[in-house]
């Protein structure tokens, strides 16, 4: 069925139902209705709606009371007049919804078309004129999610050539790494205080020469000889070693543990993805660094990569988790999750906190694991 490409809908906290729709349905422009306590909202929907071409305004909607709210329905059916048009009642409460409804069905009769965007089962379902489901399309970027949840980007990591160059050279050494991370989590916590140590920040000049305290030997020696074949740092086999630059430094404190997440999804190809993401708030000066960020059917996940090793702080690990499960829930919207990537081992109770804040872990030896779980959420 042919769809009006005139679209009303109410402005809400997940803005995501309401943009998912106009792109999908071709809207040409769209009202927005706003409550003094959605402005703010209202105005990153339209930012949204502008970077696809979507015309935009806004009307206020005065829903203090039910005398208020009738009153401001029926002002929007008056203003609107007969003319066909999608209502999208997913944003606001059930008075407005019911009031909106009710004054548009009056004037507008077969013309009013009424859906409900179920984003947690990726439908939209139609109620007028008649009653059917369609299938939600996976139209959204990264950049749209953001703007609609009001967030901009300031930089993003995967788009510099010689970081793409540079993490494909030592691709071989970062999948060693990764695959084989239950074997190496200890060796890591090593290497990370090494290149810590000798990156010596933020004040101090860079010190490459730094000393394990015993030899390394087996699996941790082939890492370093490899390593060493990158060019990464010299080592002779004693438990001198000199790391060959600032980078490689930051390399082996944590970095090559981002590179791994790039090259697994290098093979995935999800709707959209960015490595080393900073992005700020619309109109504010804050900004959040997301080590990845992953867009797959109009859901996003936050990938957080963690080096370091966790279980010494317990007040800190919990607050960890918390603050990727509110950064999940602030940028993504309610479709948004976390997962931790830790290439060290983690407790069953930061395990227990992080189910109940629907964030993810996979640790040590599930580092491995990284694509099967790619492939599980982007199914889901």
């Amino acid at each position: 069925m042919e769809r009006p490409d005139i679209h009303l809908c109410i402005a809400t906290g997940q803005n995501l139902a309401n943009l998912i729709p106009a792109i999908q349905l071709g809207a040409r422009e769209v009202v927005i209705l706003e409550t003094s306590d959605m402005r703010a909202s209202a105005e990153n929907l339209k930012t949204a709606l502008k970077a696809h071409g979507i015309a935009v305004k806004s009307l206020p909607f005065d829903d203090a009371s039910p005398e208020a709210i009738v009153a401001s329905a029926q002002r929007i059916a008056c203003d609107l007049g007969e003319k066909p048009l999608v209502l999208n009642a997913t944003g606001g409460h059930k008075l407005m919804t019911l009031a909106l409804t009710n004054e548009m069905q009056e004037l507008a009769g077969d013309n009013l078309h009424l859906l409900y965007c179920e984003t947690r089962y990726d439908r939209i379902d139609w109620l007028r004129p008649e009653a059917v489901t369609q299938p939600m399309a996976d139209v959204l970027k990264l950049e749209d999610i953001l703007l609609a949840q009001g967030y901009r980007i300031q930089t993003r990591g995967e788009r510099d050539v010689q970081w793409c160059v540079d993490a494909d050279q030592r691709g071989a050494l970062t999948r060693t790494m990764g695959d084989g991370a239950d074997k190496l989590a200890r060796f890591f916590g090593t290497l990370n205080w090494l290149a810590d140590k000798a990156l010596n920040e933020p004040d101090g000049p860079f010190r490459p020469r730094q000393e394990f305290d015993f030899a390394p030997g087996g699996r941790n020696a082939d890492l370093l000889r490899e390593a060493q074949e990158q060019g990464l740092l010299h080592w002779d086999g004693d438990s001198k070693i000199v790391f060959a630059h600032p980078e490689a430094a930051r390399y082996f404190r944590g970095g090559w543990l981002e590179e791994y997440v790039w090259l697994k999804l290098r093979s995935l190809k999800p709707g959209d993805s960015a490595i080393n993401l900073r992005i700020e708030t619309a109109g504010a000066k804050t900004d959040n660094e997301l080590d990845a960020a992953i867009v797959h059917r109009n859901r996003l996940l936050i990938v957080e990569c963690k080096a370091k090793r966790f279980g010494r702080d317990h007040g800190k690990d919990s607050d960890h988790i918390y603050k990727l499960a509110q950064l999940a829930n602030k940028v993504g919207g309610i479709m948004g999750r976390g997962l931790l990537l830790s290439a060290r081992p983690v407790s069953e109770e930061l395990r227990g906190r992080a189910r109940d804040n629907q964030v993810d872990i996979l640790a040590a030896e599930q580092v491995k694991e990284l694509v099967a779980y790619f492939k599980r959420w982007m199914s889901e």
